[in-house]
């Protein structure tokens, strides 16, 4: 329990960082897409907390907004704060050159504009990743839980007919576990394919 207590924080927050990462990309075109309307920066994260979409993301611009509204903090202090302490490496990046272009005055637009066409890129990568793996388990999917069964079930077949048997199990028997095998398999791969799957 001690050690489960202990690696679970370090494990839930790669989790959240990771959901965030899925998010980030749409919330930098929504967030460049309001700045061209040429707002305050920090109604920008009041709008993007009003859309439900971005289910993790909302969690850090509110820590945000409630240092600036609640604690006093100005706008790039609340920034670098929530970058320290962000799970996410993505929207540490965000956030620390939103404060630097905030800082220098420069274009807040042109800024996210370029980072919303970064973080696209590296989503498409990882989109193409996801499918290429999918690809590959297909194929072991078919080898293993598809050709191989068929195969063994014919051997024990030709064995039942000659009164042979193996490891002193009736050919039955031996049926019945490489169904259960397979369903094990099956609920393996399912698992497995909806954990690596992008929300996003």
């Amino acid at each position: 329990t001690g050690i489960l207590m202990y690696f679970y924080p370090q494990s839930e927050s790669k989790n959240i960082g990771a959901k965030i990462d899925q998010e980030l990309p749409f919330v930098a075109i929504h967030m460049s897409a309001i700045a061209t309307s040429g707002v305050e920066p920090v109604n920008i994260f009041k709008v993007i907390i009003k859309n439900e979409e971005y289910k993790y993301s909302r969690l850090e611009f509110r820590k945000l907004l409630n240092l600036i509204n609640f604690q006093g903090s100005d706008l790039v202090s609340a920034l670098k704060r929530v970058s320290n302490s962000s799970p996410s490496s993505k929207l540490r990046g965000l956030l620390d050159g939103l404060a630097t272009t905030i800082t220098s005055g420069g274009d807040l637009h042109e800024f996210l504009d370029k980072h919303a066409d970064t973080l696209l890129f590296d989503y498409k990568i990882e989109r193409e990743k996801y499918t290429r793996t999918a690809e590959t388990f297909m194929d072991i999917y078919i080898s293993i839980v598809i050709a191989a069964p068929m195969i063994l079930l014919m051997l024990f077949v030709i064995m039942g007919s000659t009164g042979m048997n193996f490891m002193g199990l009736s050919t039955n028997l031996m049926s019945m576990l490489i169904i259960f095998i397979i369903i094990v398999l099956n609920i393996g791969f399912l698992v497995f394919l909806r954990l690596k799957q992008p929300t996003f």
